[in-house]
This record gives C-alpha cells, sequence and structure tokens, in this order.
C-alpha cells in the first residue's frame, strides 16, 4: 500500500513538473523502472522561497544563484528514507572534486513544519553529521507553496498527537545555476556515483 501511495506521489510530481503529456509518459515509465534514474525538465525558473535554515536566517532562492542546487524534501522524525537520502546526498558531494564542492549546494526543505523548528533542525543536522546541509523550515502558510511549486505531496499517516509519520513525494531536484529546473530524481533511484558525474558535467559546461 505504502509503495503504491509512493508511485502515486512520483507520479504526480512528474505530472507537475512536466508541461507536455504525450513525448514524457514514455519517460516516466522509463524512470519508474530506473532505465532513466533522472529525468531531464525543460529549465523552467524554480518556484521562488524565502524560509528559515537551522541558524535562523532567513535564505530565498535568489541567495542561490550561482551555485548548482539540489533540493530535496525531508522531515527530521522519519525513521529511513530521509535519513538515507540525506546520507546519499552527503556522498555525492564528497564524490565531487575539491575545486567544485562549494559550488554545490544542498538543500532540505521540511514536510513536517510542526515538529521541525529551527531548534529541531540545528540538532539533526550536528547529530547526523548533515553540517553541508542547508536545511529550511518555516510555518505551514510558508512552506505550503513551496512544496506546491515543486509538485511535493505531504500527508500525515497514523499517531496521534507529535507521533505520526508524513508520507510525502519523494524526489530530488536539480536547479543549474540560474535556479533553474533541470533534473528530477526518484530519491530511491539516488546513487551517489552517478549523481555527483551528473552534477560535475552540470558545474563544468
Amino acid at each position: 500500500m505504502l509503495r503504491t501511495f509512493r508511485t502515486v506521489l512520483w507520479a504526480l510530481a512528474i505530472a507537475a513538473a512536466i508541461a507536455t503529456a504525450g513525448a514524457y509518459l514514455f519517460r516516466w515509465y522509463a524512470a519508474h523502472r530506473e532505465a532513466e534514474w533522472a529525468l531531464e525538465l525543460d529549465g523552467r525558473p524554480a518556484p521562488a522561497f524565502a524560509l528559515t535554515d537551522q541558524t535562523g536566517r532567513t535564505v530565498k532562492l535568489d541567495d542561490l544563484t550561482g551555485h548548482v542546487t539540489v533540493v530535496t524534501f525531508v522531515y527530521t522524525s522519519c525513521p529511513d528514507t530521509c535519513p538515507l537520502t540525506l546520507r546519499r546526498l552527503v556522498a555525492v558531494r564528497q564524490r565531487l572534486p575539491a575545486e567544485l564542492r562549494d559550488r554545490v549546494r544542498i538543500v532540505a526543505v521540511t514536510v513536517d513544519p510542526e515538529r521541525d523548528t529551527v531548534a529541531r533542525i540545528g540538532q539533526y543536522a550536528v547529530a547526523n553529521g548533515f553540517q553541508d546541509v542547508l536545511f529550511l523550515t518555516g510555518d505551514r502558510r510558508s512552506l505550503e507553496p513551496v512544496w506546491a511549486g515543486f509538485a511535493v505531496a505531504a500527508e500525515r499517516s497514523g499517531g496521534t498527537g507529535n507521533s505520526y509519520e508524513v508520507l510525502h513525494t519523494a524526489v530530488t531536484y536539480v536547479l543549474d545555476r540560474e535556479g533553474r529546473l533541470v533534473f528530477l530524481v526518484r530519491d530511491e533511484a539516488l546513487e551517489p556515483e552517478r549523481f555527483a558525474t551528473l552534477l560535475e558535467r552540470l558545474l563544468t559546461s
């Protein structure tokens, strides 16, 4: 059931990210089978945002101009897929040549604003060795347009009070140095070595 839900969320992300359907349906099918692990997008501007990082600083999309930016969606109470995705992204950055690493930004936007306070995301980053990741949070009113702009769905599942999971679209976007959407990757297909090769190509082109 959970796998089916994640498949639906991936399909919705593709549908929202791609304006034309016909030619891309086959590409979605191929990507879902991992024949095409990174779906090339059309280079439209990424959705603007103004959120708060783990130090309490306001971060806007424009602040990332000039860097290749990797944007993923996570929450700190996630038991499995989110920390795995983050570990893989940190590994991607480490695989880049040393002179290129500072030109890449890894951004993790929360899908759980009620629990992911500034203090919480700061503690999580340090405790898990994710200091190179820019965690972003905000109130739900600030985050919902960001999720919608990146075609990310998020839904609470089970539990009561603060004991719940968040089912969400598990995808990662790559933005070029001008802040344009250039690739969409399924988190479960994210493999550090080939992802690092893709980023190096963008950085040196």
